[in-house]
């Protein structure tokens, strides 16, 4: 069946169904499987302005980041952890499309899951285009998406 399953996620609330869905369809009597979490962290450089108040309140907008990534993991990977299904986790900085099907190649996914709704809003929608339909159009191993 399927050996390398790449699980993106946006920390959606679909992300705990989604690894669910992995557990109990894809790997559950399954050895050997390697499951790869990754989320892509997409740096948007704040206005100069902007980077000056946060330091001159002693905020450190790289540790908020990473601890808001810490917590979008955590929900992603307690599903794993409960099951006692080995995983890997992957922290990318880049456009989530790109670097997901990146990774994919990288580690030569043969199948990739994902939700049908992350976090989306309409705007993104209409101005970013929808993650999932992207990755479906630019991916070369299957995926299968979680409703």
């Amino acid at each position: 069946m399927f050996k390398k399953i790449l699980f993106p996620t946006s920390g959606s609330p679909i992300s705990e169904k989604i690894a669910q869905t992995i557990v109990e369809k894809l790997v559950k009597d399954t050895k050997g499987v390697e499951v790869t979490i990754l989320y892509v962290l997409e740096v948007t450089p704040f206005h100069s302005s902007v980077s000056y108040q946060l330091k001159e309140k002693g905020i450190d907008a790289s540790q908020m980041a990473l601890e808001d990534v810490k917590n979008i993991l955590s929900k992603a990977t307690k599903v794993f952890k409960d099951n006692n299904v080995e995983y890997k986790v992957r922290v990318e900085l880049g456009e989530p499309v790109k670097t997901i099907l990146k990774v994919a190649e990288e580690i030569n996914s043969d199948l990739m899951v994902v939700g049908y709704h992350g976090q989306s809003t309409l705007s993104d929608y209409l101005f970013k285009g929808n993650i999932t339909n992207e990755l479906i159009d630019g991916a070369t191993c299957p995926i299968m998406v979680v409703k």
